[in-house]
């Protein structure tokens, strides 16, 4: 029944459609516009190509000034407290490659030899805080000398990458230390 009483309203919309298309077709016309004149540009002016060929003819043309070469800046050197400020880019890629060391020479210690971090630690703290002195300087060196880490990358082995691995070994090794300090023995 409702397809009865909607087949004729359609119809009749649709006859009113063809009605106004038909009593209201309009045409637009565009048409281009002119060619653009042909201009040069020498010496700051513009020519045309007629005004310029007579401005060769007759030697008349504006000398250009040289522009001057901005001088390479150097960078600014950079101090240790800007280095380890808070915003600073060396508290984080420090802690974060010796996070990547630690967690990589813990698991490697505890599977030799069964002993916990913690007991690693206080069995040959020497060779640790040895270890762990010579990454810090091997971090500082760059970014004293104004290289910063983003400067430098290889394919995958970028400064993103290396933030995101030493972000990823900071949680693992806190995560060693905790499992390890509620399980009372090495986590292997």
């Amino acid at each position: 029944m409702a397809a009865l009483i909607a087949r004729p309203l359609a119809l009749k919309a649709l006859k009113a459609n063809r009605a106004q298309k038909c009593s209201g077709r309009r045409i637009a016309v565009c048409r281009a516009e002119n060619k653009p004149q042909e201009t040069i540009n020498y010496g700051g002016q513009s020519y045309t190509p007629a005004e310029w060929e007579a401005a060769k003819a007759s030697g008349n043309l504006p000398t250009a000034e040289p522009v001057p070469v901005a001088a390479a800046s150097t960078p600014a050197p950079v101090g240790f407290s800007s280095l380890m400020a808070f915003s600073g880019p060396a508290p984080e890629l420090i802690n974060g490659r010796l996070a990547m060391l630690g967690v990589v020479a813990a698991i490697a210690a505890e599977l030799a030899s069964g002993e916990s971090v913690l007991k690693q630690v206080s069995d040959e703290p020497t060779g640790i805080v040895f270890a762990f002195g010579i990454f810090i300087a091997a971090s500082f060196a760059p970014l004293l000398s104004n290289v910063l880490p983003s400067a430098e990358s290889v394919g995958p082995f970028n400064a993103k990458a290396e933030l995101i691995n030493g972000r990823a070994a900071m949680i693992g090794f806190a995560a060693l230390l905790a499992i390890e300090l509620a399980k009372g023995s090495a986590l292997f």
